[in-house]
């Protein structure tokens, strides 16, 4: 995720300036946007639990080599600090956040029996996983895709209505059509209505779409896809893989990774005989967003509780950034940790020039 401002860059004579390397200047009056990103990382100890108390200079952020300076640290947990480690750590962080943005995406793209049988056990089992988790500070959508995108429950904490939603999310009913007028982090308030109805028939499309009306919420949002597989519309499958990448598949990633979209998909094909292409864009989509693919299980609610412990907490790393104005591409960003003790997980980079 970044935002950009404009600067016009103006060197004059002054003592300060003179002081600096000569590498680092540019040419006079050149106009360069100012772009603030911020990325999101999950730094665990070596069994895997989430390591808090980090502050910006625990952090080492580069571009092309170049080592960037981290402005700010944030951390968002939506879990109680009881434990011994939390407990003990002494907090550098600048703030601290309690919520939590869940949305649960149901794929519906095919409509056999066995298929929409799988859809409906998934549904019971993340209706259950919600009942023992959901914290007040959760926030849950529920959407889903069939012939576009479509959204039965903005952010709510509220259990009934997310259970009346995700009922709705396995049928072929209507969702929101209109702007929701909340007041709180709202996916509908963003939510480009003209493309919803008439451009999301594909499902990197309603993704791409997705991730465009997440983009304002400052935090970082885990979506739990449930889908049988997604091959796009111009990708070509032959052996039982798929040959060639889809032109809305880029498209996609960069809208997810520019609004801090992670997204872990459940496969409803958890058999060992299912062709690799079931599989294919899915493990790539959540490698792609610094999630992961679940792709073999006996019951949902083990995936669902892997994410659980994944998605209580994270740093959001933000530091500033000079691209030149009409750029546009992707930036890989490598974040590292000062303590090797400590593994970090972070999104792979941004795009810019949006």
């Amino acid at each position: 995720m970044f935002k950009h401002f404009s600067a016009l860059l103006i060197l004059a004579a002054a003592p300060l300036l003179a002081q600096q390397p000569q590498q680092n200047s540019q040419p006079f009056g050149e106009k360069v946007d100012v772009n603030l990103v911020q990325l999101d990382a999950i730094v665990t100890d070596s069994r895997g639990n989430q390591m808090l108390g980090l502050g910006k200079d625990d952090f080492i952020v580069r571009e092309n080599g170049q080592q960037q300076t981290v402005d700010t640290v944030d951390y968002f947990t939506n879990r109680r600090l009881i434990t011994e480690p939390e407990a003990a750590a002494k907090f550098k962080v600048e703030r601290l956040h309690d919520d939590r943005y869940l949305i649960f995406f149901f794929d519906k793209i095919t409509s056999d029996v066995g298929s929409q049988a799988e859809m409906i056990r998934a549904r019971s089992d993340a209706m259950r996983f919600l009942e023992d988790h959901l914290r007040a500070e959760d926030r849950v959508a529920v959407v889903g895709h069939d012939v576009r995108l479509k959204v039965y429950t903005d952010f709510t904490s509220d259990k009934a209505q997310i259970r009346r939603a995700m009922n709705d999310a396995t049928r072929y009913g209507t969702g929101l059509t209109k702007n929701g007028s909340s007041s709180g982090p709202s996916l509908m308030r963003n939510m480009d209505i003209e493309r919803m109805m008439s451009r999301s028939g594909y499902v990197y499309e309603a993704l791409d779409l997705l991730g465009d009306a997440l983009r304002p919420i400052r935090a970082r949002k885990d979506v739990i896809l449930f889908s049988n597989g997604i091959v796009g519309p111009d990708e070509d499958v032959r052996g039982g893989v798929v040959l060639n990448r889809s032109r809305y598949y880029e498209p996609m990633i960069e809208s997810l990774n520019s609004a801090d979209v992670t997204l872990y998909p459940i496969s409803l094909q958890s058999g060992i005989d299912v062709p690799e292409f079931v599989h294919q864009n899915l493990a790539s989509m959540a490698s792609d967003t610094n999630g992961q693919y679940f792709r073999l299980h006996t019951s949902y609610i083990s995936p669902l509780n892997q994410i659980e412990k994944k998605t209580a907490g994270y740093y959001l790393i933000s530091y500033y950034t000079k691209k030149r104005p009409g750029e546009r591409g992707f930036q890989k960003v490598n974040v590292a940790l000062r303590n090797p003790e400590f593994k970090v997980s972070a999104r792979s980079g941004y795009s810019y020039g949006d």
